[in-house]
């Protein structure tokens, strides 16, 4: 199977048009319903839905538009934009390739992703894989889509067959506390951190400790939310309850990211690092509300027991290896981290390790994927962050995603020296 990757503008009406006919409107008009209803009962969700839903957001907003003005936007706005053409462009030229049991697949991945608790981030995934594979001159046969089982795809290239697994890890797997249950618990501190706010001098953190993982449970919200008033509202340095340990620390705004003229300024990897520097978390659950130069109120919600990112992933991929690929053809595994930026894939890679020349915890966690005596048959696994979409210098109406990446290739496949699976690289 070969498709064209390139976008024009006169085409991204009709792509639109016939990715809605593959389902229907009325799937996509369900989750619209329930991404706006989920954003009404708790307004912390806004960027968890960009992160989780941008492709079915900015669709929306697009129909709303052409309801509105009776056109579309042609012409790629934001990144968010540059996702749906892109995810539009891929889903509407493979489905038109498809037998009709293919189309049939196809058609419940798209269906089931838009059910009210899924999302479509493992079709994108899927669907980006593969037109990275033709763009770097494979022809792919989607086999998973086809026949209903075993890997997702089956590339060929100058006569070598390579079979390719897609695998896409939120940046919830292996962590105590899930983003979405964070933010739930945003909402239920609201008033307690609105308080500390309005009568804050300079910066306070207030560093909230949990003792396992965090459920949502009713009981574990309330007790949780007590604690933090407690804490707050006594002054205390430290309060301790079954439910979580409140920690009250002051900072000086002078020397923190806060000290900038407006919120435009404020920079999330600036925050991140000052975390670190102060408290040494890399990857905290924040709640921040401040006025530029004057005060500023930084929850963190953790765990006191330690996530096990690798491990996770380690996991998965090794069912992976085992029951998909038939092992007659070298493996590839192609694996999607979403919500992680360039700065936190490395971050994930180095594991606490900050010489240059040694291992990363990635790497570590991959060469002991690949050692065992079960896995020969798997010949690379390529690392994908989750990139930022830009234009490139000189082209005004052109978009493209840039990432940071990581392939292995496993030296125990007959194929290891294979040149025409370099490409993947």
């Amino acid at each position: 199977m070969r498709f064209a990757i390139e976008l024009h503008d006169t085409e991204v009406v009709s792509l639109l048009n016939r990715l809605i006919a593959i389902t229907g409107i009325e799937p996509w008009r369900k989750k619209f319903t329930v991404l706006q209803h989920q954003l009404r009962e708790n307004n912390f969700l806004r960027d968890w839905q960009i992160e989780r839903h941008g492709i079915e957001l900015k669709l929306r907003d697009l129909l709303a538009e052409h309801e509105r003005t009776g056109v579309f936007p042609l012409q790629v706005r934001d990144p968010l934009h540059y996702n749906l053409y892109a995810f539009t462009s891929g889903v509407v030229r493979i489905f038109e390739q498809l037998s009709p049991a293919g189309k049939m697949r196809l058609r419940g991945m798209l269906v089931d992703g838009l059910k009210p608790d899924n999302n479509l981030l493992a079709v994108q995934h899927e669907i980006t894989t593969a037109v990275h594979l033709v763009s770097i001159g494979f022809d792919i046969e989607p086999n998973d889509i086809e026949n209903g089982s075993g890997v997702d795809y089956i590339a060929t290239r100058e006569g070598a067959e390579l079979e390719v697994e897609c695998k896409m890890f939120t940046g919830d797997l292996g962590r105590k506390i899930h983003k979405r249950k964070g933010l739930v618990l945003h909402k239920h501190l609201a008033g307690a951190v609105a308080h500390v706010y309005q009568s804050a001098q300079t910066g306070i953190f207030i560093r909230v400790t949990i003792p396992d993982r965090l459920t949502c449970s009713p009981d574990q919200l309330a007790g949780i939310a007590s604690a933090v008033s407690r804490g707050v509202l006594s002054g205390t340095a430290v309060t301790r309850t079954p439910d979580c340990e409140v920690e009250v620390l002051d900072f000086p705004i002078s020397s923190s990211p806060f000290n900038v003229g407006g919120p435009e300024e404020i920079s999330r990897h600036d925050v991140t690092e000052f975390i670190r520097a102060r408290l040494g978390r890399t990857n905290p659950n924040l709640m921040i509300v401040f006025s530029p130069r004057k005060r500023a109120v930084v929850g963190l919600i953790e765990s006191a027991k330690p996530d096990e990112v690798l491990k996770g992933i380690y996991r998965q991929l090794r069912e992976a290896s085992k029951g998909q690929f038939t092992k007659t053809r070298p493996g590839h595994l192609a694996v999607q981290f979403q919500e992680l930026t360039a700065e936190q894939m490395e971050s994930l890679a180095r594991d606490g390790t900050s010489e240059v020349a040694k291992p990363t915890g990635l790497q570590v966690m991959t060469t002991a994927l690949l050692q065992s005596p079960n896995r020969t048959h798997i010949h690379s696994v390529a690392y994908r962050s989750h990139g930022k979409v830009v234009r490139p210098q000189g082209h005004s109406h052109a978009w493209m995603e840039e990432g940071i990446g990581s392939f292995v290739r496993n030296p125990g496949n007959p194929h290891y020296d294979d040149p025409r699976l370099r490409p993947l690289r």
